[in-house]
């Protein structure tokens, strides 16, 4: 299959704000309910030098530390504080987006915290927290026994809930002359609108500080966090450590199937009727957090039978890279789950085998065909600039064996503000020659309730079922109607660039866009027959198309005897905007045209009626 390129979109940015050739950057909407990443493990003991303390410090002396806000004087709050609870401004808001609401650190008691949330909308942040005095480092490795060189890991415990702010730690080996600054919670590992465990164990390879020569007598350790109206840090319990030698970790996993001969996308869970799905390949970015420079590095992915060692490559200590498995994992076409266990392999042992593996689970359901892993990690409501719009979000996926579509599914978040409001789904078709999306057809509107809330809401096709054949590429979309509260929709595990694409409705026609550093919207196809056809619509293989409509739209129907016919258009406000009546029509097939250039962009109601029959149908006009 020849790798296509969506390109014609206006680009729209997950976690930062990066030009991507000559698209608009723009970026996704702050607010929404999301699910707590999970915490690492902390440095344990495993042998003399290696893990050894050799400074700590837990904020009880609040004095220890100096605040330097280089955002202000735009704003007078929010930037680094000692404290000793999280303020309520902060509390407040746990019920919604779920991060957490203490420090339980260790030691307890005082810990630092940066809260971005109540410096205020516009307000921009380059905070800093500096130890007001220099550690010797050089005696303390001394005393020791250890080496003036050793390699040491900056060690402390942090709560947060990241939106786009950047988080950084830095390390003066003279004073506060110069720096080495190191990026944690780096966007590859925590994606936007992510909260951390509670709490979380941070260890950065701080040994490139030294550069060839020896720890001094005068080391500073410092914390930056810049932000704008984002989230919030908390650090306590600092620590400086003794590195160990072997320790690789992996900043990001990722699957996806082929480049060479597909779309390259993530995918888990594939139906049965997918039976010639190509398999799937894993890659990896790493970084040797460790001492030792290591000579060999290679990627290894198990289940089952299979069993595939990626090419090895040196990895000099703190460098970092990327390692991949090409030979693909070929998924059974027996329904159930499979789990894939990916890990690094290095000559020597791993002293911290936690952060160096992932599993993977991929599902052969008998139905079901979705990107998204399961694990609702965030929800997308709205794109900036457009805020009170309407907004339609999706996957693009493959189509790899003819299949019939009946339905999808989209994942709501627990949003109470959404009861009541009205959404719906799309389906839209790659065609090679425009470059384009096409739309093929919508679901119909599903008004939601209390029992939607943090669950898959299944939609039928207004037109289905949908055939599909091999070699197709299809955008699966789920669109509201936008207002005050918008509707959100759950996403999950960080995907790849130029396959969770979109439209806005600010402008006319309506623009289309593509998330970079995005997470997949869960969002799935069912190619399922749950649906028991209504026997009126039946009889008279009434159909509206196309839809979605732009300049015209036909409603074809056939009539088994000689009959009145009324065919009538309703916006949702009830008010009739389409009407024609024919007397006693013949039997046999007829079409209705309808003009749709005049009509708002927007949801309307097909009303037929004929043999003392009514049957709706919905359709879609945009501009």
């Amino acid at each position: 299959m020849k790798k296509i390129y969506f390109l014609a979109a206006v680009v729209l940015s997950a976690s930062a704000v990066n030009a991507q050739q000559n698209y608009s950057v723009l970026s996704a909407s702050k607010k929404g309910p999301f699910s707590v990443k999970a915490a690492a493990k902390p440095v344990s003991n495993i042998e003399k030098a290696e893990g050894d303390v050799i400074y700590s410090n837990n904020f009880s002396t609040p004095s220890d530390w100096t605040i330097s806000n280089a955002g202000a004087p735009t704003h007078t709050s929010g930037d680094w504080a000692i404290v000793n609870a999280m303020p309520g401004s902060l509390t407040s808001q746990i019920p919604t987006y779920g991060f957490p609401g203490a420090m339980l650190s260790a030691s307890g008691g005082n810990f630092a915290l940066v809260n971005s949330d109540a410096a205020g909308n516009g307000a921009l942040q380059d905070a800093y927290l500096t130890t007001a005095a220099g550690i010797d480092v050089a005696t303390l490795l001394s005393n020791n026994g250890s080496a003036a060189n050793a390699p040491l890991y900056l060690k402390f415990t942090e709560i947060y809930r990241h939106y786009q702010e950047s988080f950084f730690v830095a390390i003066s080996n003279n004073g506060g002359t110069s720096w080495t600054e190191f990026q944690v919670n780096t966007p590859a590992e925590v994606p936007v609108n992510t909260n951390s465990g509670n709490p979380e164990y941070e260890t950065v390879n701080i040994t490139p500080a030294i550069g060839g020569g020896n720890w001094g007598s005068d080391v500073r350790i410092r914390f930056r966090y810049q932000g704008t109206y984002d989230w919030f840090w908390g650090v306590d319990d600092v620590q400086l450590v003794e590195a160990w030698q072997n320790d690789i970790k992996v900043v990001e996993f990722h699957q996806a199937t082929d480049i060479t001969t597909t779309q390259a996308v993530d995918y888990y869970m594939v139906p049965t009727s997918q039976s010639s799905f190509p398999g799937l390949t894993f890659g990896a970015n790493i970084l040797n957090n460790g001492a030792a420079n290591q000579t060999s590095v290679a990627l290894n992915a198990v289940s089952g039978t299979y069993d595939e060692t990626g090419p090895a490559i040196p990895l000099n200590s703190a460098a970092s890279d990327t390692l991949e498995i090409t030979v693909p994992f070929m998924l059974s076409n027996t329904i159930g789950d499979y789990n894939v266990d990916v890990t690094t392999v290095i000559p020597g042992t791993d002293s911290d085998a936690t952060n160096n593996t992932k599993q993977f689970t991929i599902r052969r359901d008998a139905h079901l065909y979705a990107r998204d892993n399961g694990d609702i990690t965030g929800a997308i409501s709205q794109v900036s600039n457009n805020d009170g719009n309407e907004m339609s979000i999706g996957n693009v996926m493959e189509i790899f064996d003819p299949i019939d579509v009946y339905s999808m599914q989209v994942r709501l978040v627990n949003q109470s503000s959404a009861v009541g409001q009205e959404f719906f789904g799309e389906i839209e078709i790659f065609d090679g020659t425009t470059g384009e999306f096409t739309p093929v057809d919508v679901t119909e509107s599903h008004i939601i309730t209390n029992g939607d809330l943090d669950n898959f809401v299944t939609l039928h096709f207004t037109n289905g079922p949908l055939s599909f054949s091999a070699g197709d590429a299809i955008l699966v979309l789920a669109h509201h109607y936008g207002g005050s509260n918008e509707i959100g929709f759950g996403y999950a595990q960080p995907t790849f660039d130029q396959s969770v694409l979109g439209y806005t409705y600010s402008s006319t026609p309506a623009t289309r866009f593509a998330l970079t550093d995005p997470n997949a919207i869960m969002i799935r196809l069912n190619d399922l027959n749950d649906l028991s056809v209504s026997e009126n619509e039946a009889q008279f293989e009434l159909n509206v198309f196309p839809n979605p409509a732009t300049e015209q739209t036909k409603v074809s129907f056939k009539l088994n005897n000689a009959s009145d016919v009324a065919v009538s258009v309703s916006d949702l406000a009830g008010k009739v905007v389409f009407t024609e009546n024919t007397s006693n029509a013949a039997a046999g097939q007829h079409e209705v045209s309808i003009s749709t250039a005049n009509l708002a962009a927007g949801v309307y109601t097909v009303n037929f009626a004929a043999n003392n029959t009514i049957v709706t149908k919905k359709l879609v006009v945009r501009k």
